[in-house]
């Protein structure tokens, strides 16, 4: 038999307190969960559209951290070929010997090879994606740029992407190599079609100039893609094209592509030709070349000293010119209300693509202009594209140009001074 024994046992039982809220505290503490949850929300809403109105503008993946970047284009440096250099270096040997240099196996086969590539690159641009040319961009010279930003709540600044941008290389007579001199019938005939005195095969705009990266910084996060692009309105007009800045300090203004694309045209005669030859026309040409591309002209200014006929200088104009062309038909001058660095620094501001062609056959007024250009910064600095018929004595040009002050090294000097500001300086016909 089993006894079982009971034990009697003192327990204490542990009471816990509880606290209640009253009614009106806890009203409080939901309203004021409320009030925070829709702050946090509005305020996400606001850096998700921050984000998707800059990205959208400009075609880039960005953070919101990037959003307080501020970035512009800066010059960099004009680095010729090693086949410009070979002219470049010895320009004052070569002065009366330039069409028997120009036409010895080595040249005229870089001279061929290059006109090749630039007939190609001034119809089809840079986007060729089957060129088989695409090696001869060695003869090519280059322009330099990097992107630079600063950040608007740290001023901290940070350097970005260098890129390159092909241009057209000094060579022989500033022109294109295949004409003036002699032709020789070891190149195939193909390569002489177009090789007229006026010719403009030989030259190579940014609109159509192949470009290369050569380096970047990291992003922050490191999978931010690298996209370098046109803006919609203006297509293949490169940023570094209007948003170049020389200045210490960023404007944020400038971020958005709102300026003007502007022509300006000193020696224009008629639009459509010049002393009735089709070929040698300016205005039309200029025109065809940006459109080819998706560039349309805000402003285009001519200045010609010989009296048109007004009838027919408006009648040549396409319908989509006419009303963006301003005729001064009393030519130009070295100042006052004439000159047209008057009328540039007037109009034109930094973020605007500027093209002039300066050719009017009087060197006592070209002169002094083209050297204004040379040491004022408040002109330079907003011209992008420059062309310039320098008339100086070369044996080779007598009979066009008589003899004039200078000589050939001195168009080398002038040409390579303007490129190392920045300035996509060609040699017109």
């Amino acid at each position: 038999m089993v006894h079982s024994a009971n034990t009697n046992h003192s327990t204490s039982t542990q009471r816990t307190p509880h606290f209640s809220l009253s009614r009106p505290l806890m009203i409080l503490l939901i309203i004021g969960s409320l009030i925070l949850t829709i702050i946090y929300v509005n305020h996400q809403g606001i850096i998700a559209t921050e984000i998707f109105t800059v990205g959208s503008s400009t075609n880039c993946l960005i953070n919101s951290k990037q959003i307080d970047q501020n970035c512009h284009w800066y010059f960099l440096n004009y680095t010729p070929s090693v086949w410009e250099s070979s002219w470049t270096d010895n320009i004052e040997k070569l002065q009366n010997i330039v069409c028997e240099t120009l036409t010895n196996i080595d040249n005229l086969n870089k001279s061929a090879l290059a006109v090749e590539r630039l007939v190609e690159l001034q119809k089809f641009g840079r986007n060729q994606t089957e060129s088989n040319k695409q090696s001869s961009d060695i003869f090519l010279s280059r322009m330099f740029y990097q992107q630079k930003c600063i950040n608007s709540i740290t001023n901290i600044s940070s350097k970005g992407v260098i890129v390159s941008q092909l241009i057209e290389p000094l060579i022989g007579l500033l022109r294109d190599p295949l004409t003036i001199c002699n032709r020789v019938n070891t190149l195939p005939p193909s390569v002489y079609e177009g090789a007229i005195l006026q010719s403009k095969r030989f030259f190579l705009l940014s609109v159509a100039a192949p470009f290369y990266i050569h380096s970047s910084t990291p992003s922050p996060n490191n999978n931010l893609p690298m996209m370098i692009t046109s803006n919609r309105r203006n297509t293949n007009l490169l940023p570094w094209m209007y948003e170049r800045s020389k200045l210490n300090s960023l404007d944020r203004e400038t971020d958005m592509r709102k300026g003007q694309n502007i022509l300006i045209d000193l020696g224009s005669s008629y639009f459509g030709n010049w002393n009735g030859d089709t070929t040698a026309g300016a205005g039309r040409w200029f025109y065809e070349y940006y459109k080819r591309f998706g560039v349309k002209f805000d402003r285009i200014i001519a200045y010609e000293y010989l009296a048109l006929n007004p009838k027919t200088a408006w009648e040549q104009l396409p319908d989509d010119v006419f009303p963006v062309y301003t005729l001064i038909n009393t030519g130009c001058e070295k100042s006052g209300k004439f000159s047209p660095w008057t009328n540039l620094k007037a109009i034109a501001k930094p973020y605007d693509h500027v093209v002039i062609k300066l050719d009017i056959d009087t060197p006592q007024i070209e002169g002094p202009l083209i050297n204004e250009v040379l040491n004022d910064s408040t002109i330079h600095s907003l011209i992008d594209e420059l062309f310039f018929e320098h008339h100086v004595t070369v044996r080779e040009m007598i009979k066009y140009w008589g003899n004039q002050p200078g000589l050939l090294k001195d168009s080398y000097i002038l040409f390579t001074k303007l490129r190392q500001l920045g300035i996509r300086m060609h040699s017109w016909p």
